[in-house]
């Protein structure tokens, strides 16, 4: 059984969970993007572990500022249930009563044998039945230590209790029961993806989608990580056909864009598909989906410009969308370093080219036939 099964098994069985963060997590200001990556990540598995009937904890103690527009949408930092414990072993307690008033809660205990003293009470800041967890997740920390004072103040809890570790540093100690550790992913989100969509793809909704996307798009500075691979946009992709609002993010995030624009560009993101065979990027729009970003067919270049920027470092990309003028055709930009591929697609079919990039018109209404058209020429 793999790490992911594996994980999947620990979780299935699993009742009472508890979720840590680095202590400091918040802090890591020498990895750009890690702090709100590791907040995504923590409260989309905390909200999908409460979708399955888990009694889940997530013990965080700081909500890095940029990512405040999700606060609304976040557990409460850590439990707020409390509970205090009495020993009543040799003792038989005859009458108990309450008062309560706005600076204090006064509890009344009549004690008919035995003697109660201060010995006998304790508090905890976590319920009694979360005070022994079925299992222990971890976020981004790389040991034990990273956890701070949690770990400190209870040693014997994180030794006692299974624990899945999940990462993706390459100095990971591995010190989870299970430890699903990828170092070639860019966001510990992207992780979470994964295993929750191993765990059942219809728990992630669209508040799970949103918090996931906008880890991805922390962690990778809005995909400019030189890390970033073909799955991650595809995981992108998926996460935004989910319901994930990526018009949000980008506004909250990167404020420099227009809305239409950021509307345009979530649609192709949406839409973006990575042809391994080709090695290409490709995304096809219809003259509605343009429509309702609020923009035109000339917007388009504002969307090729921002994949091939530093951001996106999409090198090769084609990108269909349906055309209404004259007649009905589809319209096409190819980017790509490779010049004999722009040289042979302009040999058969209209268009021109500028540098590594061929605008192209094919006579064909229906873009899926246009695009397979394209596509087999490359």
């Amino acid at each position: 059984m793999n790490q992911p099964e594996q994980a999947k098994k620990l979780i299935e069985e699993s009742r009472n969970i508890l979720i840590f963060l680095p202590e400091t997590y918040a802090q890591l200001s020498q990895y750009p993007g890690r702090a709100g990556d590791l907040f995504c990540a923590a409260q989309s598995l905390f909200f999908t572990l409460k979708k399955m009937g888990k009694n889940a904890t997530l013990q965080i103690k700081d909500v890095p500022e940029k990512f405040r527009f999700l606060e609304h949408e976040q557990p409460e930092p850590g439990s707020r249930e409390f509970t205090i414990s009495i020993n009543t072993a040799g003792k038989t307690i005859s009458e108990m009563q309450y008062e309560k008033n706005p600076d204090n809660l006064k509890i009344h205990l009549a004690v008919s044998s035995g003697v109660l003293g201060g010995q006998d009470i304790s508090f905890n800041h976590l319920s009694e039945e979360l005070s022994r967890p079925d299992l222990i997740i971890t976020l981004g920390s790389s040991s034990l230590d990273d956890l701070g004072s949690f770990f400190e103040n209870d040693p014997s809890l994180f030794y006692e209790t299974p624990l899945l570790n999940i990462d993706n540093n390459p100095d990971n100690e591995n010190f989870g029961d299970v430890n699903i550790v990828e170092i070639t992913v860019v966001s510990v989100s992207e992780i979470v993806d994964m295993v929750v969509r191993i765990l059942d793809e219809t728990f992630i909704d669209g508040h799970i989608a949103t918090l996931l996307l906008a880890g991805i798009i922390s962690a990778s500075q809005n995909f400019q990580n030189t890390k970033i691979q073909p799955k991650t946009f595809e995981a992108a992709s998926l996460l935004i056909k989910k319901g994930a609002d990526h018009q949000k993010i980008i506004q909250k995030l990167f404020r420099q864009k227009s809305l239409p624009h950021i509307k345009l560009l979530g649609r192709v993101l949406e839409n973006l598909e990575f042809n391994s065979e080709k090695d290409l990027y490709c995304a096809s729009l219809t003259q509605k989906e343009i429509s309702l970003a609020g923009c035109q067919p000339k917007d388009i270049a504002f969307v090729i410009e921002e994949l091939r920027s530093s951001p996106y470092r999409i090198s090769s990309l084609l990108l269909l969308w349906e055309s209404r003028n004259s007649q009905p055709a589809t319209r096409a930009v190819f980017c790509t370093q490779r010049k004999n591929f722009i040289e042979k697609i302009l040999e058969n079919f209209e268009g021109q080219s500028r540098g590594d990039t061929a605008l192209i018109l094919i006579k064909e209404e229906d873009m899926g036939i246009a695009k397979e058209k394209l596509l087999r020429l490359l």
